[in-house]
This record gives C-alpha cells, sequence and structure tokens, in this order.
C-alpha cells in the first residue's frame, strides 16, 4: 500500500476509537445518573413508607409543590425506578457493543502499525 492510503486508513481507525472512548464515557456518565437516580428513590421511598397515611405529602412539579397521596408517591417511585434499571440494561449492552469496538479498533490500529513496519523494512 502506499504512504497516502495507510494514512487514511490511519486516520480513520485513531478517529473510531477517539469516537468509540468519547460514547464510552458518556455511557459511564449516563450510567452514574441512573445509579444516583436509583439510589435517591429507595432513600425516598424508604422516608415515605415510615410515614402515617395521615400525613400530608407534597410533590415538586416546577416551581410549586402538589399535595399527593402516600399511594401515588410511592407509585411514581417504583415508575422511576424501573426506568431507570431498564436504562441501566441498555446502557450495558451498549457499554459492551461500544467496547468491543473499541477493541476491534484498538487491534486494527496495531495490525496496520505492524504491517507498515513490516513495509518499512522491505
Amino acid at each position: 500500500m502506499s504512504d497516502d492510503t495507510m494514512q487514511q486508513i490511519y486516520m480513520r481507525v485513531t478517529q473510531r476509537i477517539q469516537s468509540d472512548r468519547k460514547q464510552l464515557s458518556q455511557i459511564e456518565a449516563q450510567t452514574s445518573g441512573n445509579q444516583r437516580e436509583i439510589r435517591l428513590a429507595a432513600l425516598t421511598k424508604r422516608e415515605i413508607e415510615g410515614l402515617d397515611t395521615s400525613v400530608p405529602l407534597y410533590k415538586s412539579m416546577g416551581k410549586m409543590f402538589v399535595c399527593e397521596t402516600k399511594a401515588s408517591l410511592l407509585h411514581d417511585i417504583e415508575t422511576t425506578t424501573s426506568e431507570a434499571n431498564a436504562m441501566l440494561e441498555a446502557l450495558e449492552k451498549k457499554k459492551k457493543f461500544v467496547t468491543r469496538d473499541l477493541e476491534e479498533a484498538t487491534g486494527n490500529l496495531k495490525d496496520l502499525v505492524k504491517s507498515s513496519q513490516a513495509a518499512a523494512k522491505n
């Protein structure tokens, strides 16, 4: 292969590696946010469950608070938790795919470097 072709392939592979690394960091940030949301929901649920049903409970809605029943708030918390868990599963699958893609691109880069070194020796 000519040097120009090798350089183009090298640029494509390095761009793919950079893109995959960026995606991995975004996935990890989203995963961390979802895990935080799950922990916060569990803490809130535990606090609400300890309250009597006669205690008025309020839910934040933008800049105001709306009075809600205990059952309604617990249902909202369960919904939030299940959505966050589903998102975590999807992110884990995506992370596996991107990691595999990154490993493949890194292998391609190593192969490219070895082949260019072998070509330079000949």
